[in-house]
């Protein structure tokens, strides 16, 4: 069972594709990915959770990042880089935004409504996007995420749902790479 929310489908693509929606200030279009699809941005994330062991998460990131050639940062949630109004550090000022991303995977066993304990194992996670002007740290874009699947408890561990989740969570963000990932 999978259960899928985006905010605003317009969105979908705005990310990293370089297809960005105008601005409300009537700025142009964001373009994420400049000449030889070099990235015009510096990324943040920030991972908690209590049930998922966030290492397994920011690998799966990193691969993204260095087939991507994007410069990544591990932060904690309360990182300055999440603030609006924030100008990005000097030295990462050469590009034009800054993306941040907060993960938030879940493994837990919901309890049955019905009564008789739990039901099966699931895997969740919940996800926000912000894209930031890097000069002045205006925020221009937002995005969350979200999904949860059942887990075949006889399949073995959660890791490989968990690389899934964020495959799936970064084909929104940015859908070449997930084209690039499967050639």
């Amino acid at each position: 069972m999978r259960n899928r929310t985006l905010m605003g489908t317009f969105l979908g693509s705005l990310l990293l594709t370089g297809c960005a929606s105008t601005p409300a200030t009537g700025d142009a279009a964001a373009q994420l990915f400049g000449a030889n699809d070099a990235p015009q941005f510096h990324a943040y994330l920030a991972c908690t959770s209590n049930t998922v062991d966030c290492a397994i998460v920011e690998r799966a990131f990193d691969r993204w990042a260095d087939a991507r050639h994007v410069k990544l940062d591990t932060v904690m949630p309360d990182n300055q880089a999440f603030n609006a109004g924030a100008p990005s550090p000097v030295a990462e000022r050469s590009v034009p935004y800054r993306l941040t991303m907060r993960y938030v995977p879940d493994l837990s066993a919901p309890a049955n409504p019905l009564g008789g304990g739990s039901m099966p194992l699931m895997i969740s996670y919940a996800a926000s996007v912000q894209l930031f002007d890097a000069q002045t740290g205006r925020l221009l874009k937002t995005m969350s995420f979200k999904d949860k699947t059942v887990i075949d408890q006889n399949g073995g561990a959660a890791n490989p749902y968990i690389n899934t989740q964020v495959n799936a969570f970064l084909k929104h963000v940015d859908p070449t790479y997930v084209k690039l990932s499967a050639s």
